[in-house]
């Protein structure tokens, strides 16, 4: 039986552009939207497992003043020394940063070292330092301890499984993704150079969840609305008169801030303030017509992208994914 949404009764107001209809109404959720509305999509479960992963691994490398940026850069450099600016560059672009000034403070921090080629005197290449290498046999170390945690419980079989799917993924939403760096040599341990970017597990999730948050932003960015709105919208359409503290909870969950997104929301017209009745210390939220009229515009373009991502991969092959990260999510703490 198809789920149904109950909204609640707005108050009176001059503007009628900024109010929902003034008789509540019920609405049949078709069965693909659900899956949003319930946090339940493969896309949620990886923002979330890759977001909780950033966090942790962040926890680890602030311990050494380090970043992610610069762990991936390290992390490159420890699979192949003298690697060009510009494929560094694009392993930062692949979840979201960007080299700029980076390379600058590795530099500063005697990490790393930017020589010219000597057969091509406009290309530079990155090379480690004896303190930017010798970090080789800490930090993975470090790491690989966080991943024997969160892999707690699991089998095996299903990690291996888990990451070819990542693979097809990540195929299905840029068939241009490519990795090429060799394995470490025999001064690493196999098992500590699965976890380097760009090839390790965490690296691709984090890729996967950038790949497919972009995918989306470019599909409802001609309806002036961002994805962070979108989660809003989500908990609003499933029920409307929130109290703004569960709104925040709701984003940070996905790796998101509160500021300033409700005030772009209504100067966009999808929600508006009112003081709660029965505690005038609390702020609820509601949708506004036009915040109504998206959910019959987002939801479908959601279904669509996410079609498009899981392409090949079967309802059994879906469930196990979302079992998987569920599974790590927990261990994660989240």
């Amino acid at each position: 039986m198809p789920a149904k949404l109950l909204y609640r009764q707005p108050i009176k107001s001059q503007d009628k552009r900024q109010l929902v209809a003034q008789k509540s109404t019920t609405r049949k959720v078709p069965a693909a939207y659900q899956q949003f509305l319930d946090r339940q999509s493969v896309g949620y479960y990886v923002k979330r497992c890759s977001n909780l992963l950033s966090r942790r691994i962040g926890e680890i490398l602030q311990e050494h003043g380090l970043t992610s940026v610069h762990w991936v850069v390290l992390a490159c450099l420890w699979r192949q020394d003298g690697q060009p600016v510009t494929y560094l560059a694009k392993q930062l672009q692949q979840i979201g940063g960007t080299l700029t000034g980076v390379l600058d403070r590795m530099e500063k921090r005697k990490l790393v070292k930017r020589k010219r080629h000597p057969s091509d005197r406009r290309v530079y290449r990155v090379y480690l330092t004896a303190q930017g290498a010798a970090l080789k046999d800490e930090l993975p170390v470090l790491v690989q301890k966080m991943w024997t945690g969160i892999f707690k419980g699991i089998d095996p079989g299903d990690i291996d499984n888990f990451s070819n799917l990542i693979n097809h993924l990540l195929a299905n939403l840029s068939p241009e993704y490519t990795c090429a760096l060799p394995e470490c040599d025999g001064s690493m341990p196999r098992k500590l150079s699965r976890i380097l970017p760009p090839k390790s597990l965490g690296y691709r999730l984090k890729t996967t969840s950038m790949l497919l948050t972009r995918k989306f932003t470019d599909r409802i960015e001609p309806h002036n609305v961002t994805v962070t709105h979108w989660i809003v919208l989500c908990r609003l359409w499933q029920h409307d008169g929130v109290p703004v503290s569960e709104i925040g909870q709701y984003i940070e969950q996905v790796g998101g801030t509160l500021a300033g997104v409700l005030e772009r929301m209504e100067e966009r017209g999808l929600i508006y303030r009112k003081v709660d009745t029965s505690d005038r210390r609390r702020m609820l939220i509601y949708l506004t017509n036009e915040g109504e009229r998206l959910f019959d515009v987002l939801p479908p373009i959601a279904v669509a992208v996410t079609s498009e991502m899981l392409v090949g991969i079967k309802s059994k092959e879906q469930e196990f994914l979302k079992s998987f990260l569920c599974k790590m999510i927990e261990n994660l703490g989240g």
